[in-house]
């Protein structure tokens, strides 16, 4: 069965319409993410080596390349989430510019045979002038499978949107806002895990932050009720959101929209927000930046 990343350790979820899916099944994934992340090392020894750091972008190109014929972005999220813990779990100080092109396609070909089962893969991963054969691709995709310990079904942050989005006890009637909060938010998360920064963060953490910077671009005014419920999650560390969300907005290059259109479509996405409970505690994170709109002090 094709493997999705909002639904990673279920089967029947897939094709549930119940809400309470959503809102009880993440609990289950908050307690197992941290092994479908890379190793704690990781992200610094990224940070403070070029030649590591040079390695992850040449492999992640790879990946792109090998992947485009899919047409799937959640299959190359899946490849590139494969290709960090492996490379974390692995000590390969040189690597041969065609030992990681191999580990690259050999992640592609994991991630496609989870992702689209009922394709062939052999005849969509070769590419022109690769010697790859499909033998040198299965010894690698085995090494990959035990330095991941078969943990294929990855926990990301697609997995918490659905749940964080229900803490906010939106109208009923606001199925299209939830569906922008969450779009916006799967949209940058696709672009996030290219910069390493938010490699040390729980995929739950960033799955917050990354709904938080939706909230504060598409409604401002509701983003200190929303902070406040994604603080109040039992699972969540504050600080660490805190930190995410502010990674995320140092990372905002985005030039920003006509004034005029913008300040129109939040005004009306803000009433539409508007019953998002009056009773939360303040436990705001404060929503800055020197290129976006300030967030307006007024409780929702």
């Amino acid at each position: 069965m094709e493997f999705h990343l909002e639904h990673p350790l279920s089967h029947s979820s897939l094709h549930n319409n119940n809400s309470n899916d959503d809102e009880t099944a993440p609990h289950s994934l908050f307690l197992v993410e941290f092994q479908h992340m890379p190793s704690s090392h990781y992200f610094h020894s990224l940070k403070s080596s070029a030649f590591l750091l040079s390695n992850r972008h040449h492999a992640i190109s790879s990946i792109l390349q090998y992947s485009r014929k899919f047409d799937d972005p959640s299959l190359t999220y899946l490849a590139v989430n494969y290709l960090d813990r492996f490379l974390s779990s692995e000590d390969m100080p040189q690597p041969k510019p065609w030992i990681l092109k191999l580990i690259s396609l050999s992640c592609v070909s994991l991630s496609a045979k989870m992702r689209k089962p009922e394709m062939s893969v052999s005849h969509h991963l070769p590419v022109e002038g690769e010697f790859f054969d499909a033998q040198m691709i299965e010894r690698m995709e085995n090494v990959i499978l035990g330095a991941l310990k078969w943990r294929m079904r990855s926990v990301t942050p697609f997995s918490f949107f659905s749940f964080f989005i229900s803490l906010f006890e939106l109208k009923e009637d606001s199925f299209a806002l939830k569906h922008s909060l969450k779009s916006q938010a799967i949209d940058l998360t696709f672009h996030l895990q290219h910069d390493i920064r938010f490699l040390e963060f729980k995929p739950s953490v960033v799955a917050g932050a990354a709904l938080l910077f939706a909230s504060f671009e598409l409604c401002p005014l509701q983003f200190p009720c929303f902070s406040n419920r994604i603080c109040q999650c039992t699972y969540v560390n504050k600080d660490e959101l805190m930190e995410c969300y502010k990674g995320i907005q140092e990372r905002d290059t985005v030039v920003e929209e006509n004034e005029g259109s913008t300040e129109t479509a939040v005004n009306v996405l803000d009433q539409q927000f508007s019953s998002c409970c009056e009773s939360d505690k303040s436990i705001t994170i404060t929503a800055s930046s020197p290129k976006r709109r300030k967030t307006s002090t007024r409780r929702c």
